[in-house]
Formats: C-alpha cells, sequence, structure tokens
C-alpha cells in the first residue's frame, strides 16, 4: 500500500533529480563547433593548433582511421543536445612507437602537430584494411569530452555510462593491438584506472615543476592498455577489443555503413541521406546483404515462405542485424581472402 510519498534512493521523501535520457550516434561535420565548446580544459597545444582544430577534425572525418561519437541529451534539440564526444584516431606504428619510446605531455597536441605539418602519423583506408587483418591497430584516443566534466555529478555518471557504451561498439571488432589515452585530473585518472586502464605516466609527479602553476584538475595523465594485458574471453567487455574474431560475411564498406546505421537506429531514409546516395539504393544494398548473409550463413535467416504486406524483409533484417550486433567484426575493413573473394 503507498503512502503517497515520492519514492526516493535516499529516503528522506526529497525529490530526486529528474533522470536525463541519452544516447550515442555517429558525428558529423555539423557537430564539430559544438564539440569544440566541450574540449577539456587540461588540453594545451600551441596557438596553431587550437585555431586549426575543426580543420583537423575535418581532415580526419575525410578518412576512415577514425571514429568520430556523439552523446546526445533526446530532451534538447540540435546542437544543445551534445552532451559528450568522443574521437579517437588508428595512428602508423612509427608514431605509436616513437612516443612510446619518449612520452611526453598532452600527446594529442603532438598529434595534432604531425598531423599539421603533414607528417604520416594516421593510417590511410588500405594501411588500416592491412593492420586490421595482420599484425592489428594502434589507437590514440584524441578526447573525451563532456559538457560537465564532474564525475561525481549523477547526470554526468549516466553520460560515462552511454559513452562506455559507444565505446565499446564502435571500437569493438578491430584488432587492437593497444590504446593510449591522455585524461586531465585525478578524478578521471581514477575513474580510467577503475576501467581497467594501466597509468603510464603521472607527469605532474614525474616533473612537478612543469604543472604546479596549474589547478591539479588539469594536470595530464597518461594510460594505457595493451592486448597482452587482456586475457580472452573474460567477463570484461575490453577483452572484445584486444581478441576480436575474424569475419566470415566479408560485407562491402559500403553495406557495412548500411548496416552500422540500421544498428544505431537510422531510417532506410536517414542512411540514404547521411551516405548521399538514393532510397533505392540502400533498399537495393539490403538485398545484398541478405543474399551475401544467406550463402554464407544458410541457416542464419529461416526460410518460412513469403510473407504479406513485405513482412518478410524485415524479419530478414531482423536476423541479420541481431547477428552483427554480436560480431561486430562484420563492420571493420578487412582483406577479404581468396577462396571468398567474389
Amino acid at each position: 500500500m503507498s503512502s503517497g510519498a515520492p519514492l526516493t534512493a535516499n529516503g528522506t521523501g526529497e525529490e530526486l533529480p529528474q533522470p536525463g535520457a541519452f544516447r550515442f550516434r555517429m558525428g558529423s561535420r555539423a557537430d564539430l563547433p559544438r564539440c569544440l565548446e566541450l574540449l577539456p580544459e587540461g588540453f594545451k597545444a600551441p596557438a596553431r593548433v587550437p585555431l586549426r582544430l575543426i580543420e583537423s577534425w575535418e581532415r580526419l572525418l575525410a578518412g576512415d582511421a577514425r571514429i568520430f561519437s556523439i552523446i546526445e541529451d533526446v530532451d534538447l534539440a540540435h546542437p544543445s543536445n551534445i552532451t559528450g564526444f568522443g574521437l579517437s584516431v588508428f595512428v602508423t606504428d612509427d608514431f605509436f612507437s616513437k612516443f612510446c619510446r619518449a612520452p611526453k605531455p598532452y600527446l594529442s597536441a603532438i598529434f595534432y602537430e604531425r598531423l599539421l605539418a603533414g607528417d604520416h602519423v594516421v593510417l590511410t583506408s588500405e594501411e588500416l584494411r592491412q593492420a586490421n587483418s595482420m599484425a592489428g591497430l594502434n589507437v590514440l584516443v584524441l578526447h573525451f569530452g563532456l559538457r560537465n566534466d564532474n564525475l561525481s555529478d549523477p547526470r554526468t555518471a549516466q553520460v560515462l555510462t552511454v559513452g562506455s557504451a559507444s565505446f565499446f561498439f564502435f571500437h569493438s571488432g578491430y584488432r587492437i593491438k593497444a590504446i593510449v589515452n591522455e585524461v586531465f585530473g585525478p578524478q578521471h585518472a581514477h575513474y580510467m584506472e577503475l576501467g581497467g586502464f594501466r597509468l603510464m605516466h603521472d607527469f605532474h609527479r614525474e616533473s612537478p615543476g612543469d604543472f604546479d602553476t596549474l589547478p591539479s584538475e588539469q594536470h595530464p595523465y597518461l594510460f594505457m592498455l595493451r592486448k597482452e594485458w587482456v586475457e580472452p574471453g573474460v567477463v570484461h567487455p575490453l577483452s572484445q577489443m584486444f581478441h576480436a574474431s575474424a569475419a566470415r560475411l566479408h560485407f562491402s564498406q559500403f553495406e557495412r555503413s548500411v548496416l552500422e546505421g540500421a544498428l544505431l537506429i537510422e531510417s532506410d531514409k536517414e542512411i540514404a541521406e547521411r551516405l548521399g546516395t538514393s532510397l533505392d539504393t540502400v533498399k537495393k544494398t539490403w538485398r545484398n546483404i541478405y543474399l551475401r548473409a544467406s550463402r554464407s550463413l544458410p541457416n542464419l535467416m529461416p526460410n518460412n515462405g513469403p510473407a504479406p504486406n513485405g513482412s518478410r524483409g524485415q524479419e530478414k533484417r531482423r536476423h541479420v542485424l541481431e547477428y552483427v550486433r554480436t560480431h561486430l567484426e562484420e563492420l571493420r575493413p578487412a582483406i577479404v581472402p581468396l577462396s571468398r573473394a567474389r
């Protein structure tokens, strides 16, 4: 029997803050100005880097070796709904190994300076495909920006939960060798350690004179996680990023883009607009996806005969998407074995 008092977590009868409603999606160029506002205060760079940051981001978005995700508040309209964003890149072995031999603070700024100088620091599409099929990939997390970076705030905690889901969705399925991530302030460093990352450098502790003029929330900490540190199959989401299976269906790049959009609840019309193509092309792509899936996994989509009102196509889509959702390697670029090439 209810007493009429509001239910609360602390039993005091006080109203709790309204929980937020957040989701993640792929980022686009239209999001970049808002993301610029969400950069952490600890991010330091020479003057020319911030001035050309959107230009640098646009260059990265024009290639394939980057992951750009947005966390949005569904109660608000764009661009005010952007409450967090993540940007990571697949860097060359040369850039990664040289940095690891002589690590310095402000890794993102170092990366941008090299990028703006025209150095080869980001994998090309072909290099990404090759590395993901063989030796594996090095991931540099450039930014994880939050509208409110106080991690003890209940709404920020919700955003972090969605951010973690976003990170796993967009990175899982790649053959990752190492992830390197620099964060600012002891609160964020503690969050990284709880997530399983290893602290490699506390730059303030190593060189206190270089950072004593900065508030502690801006002190840089360098974290890393390597494949050999994560056991395959352990009950931890990070395992699936470092021990990805080989793809079996070998979708084309366009087919992978359609599937990824569908998994993110984009309609066919929205997928067509994002990819700059026609709705008919997307529908034809779905037919090719079903054909490819049925050839490689004939029992994936049960054949129950024709269905009214086109529901058979929706049933095929449901089975394919459920499979890909748990086999995200099917969304990642890879070399198609000669025996499977068509």
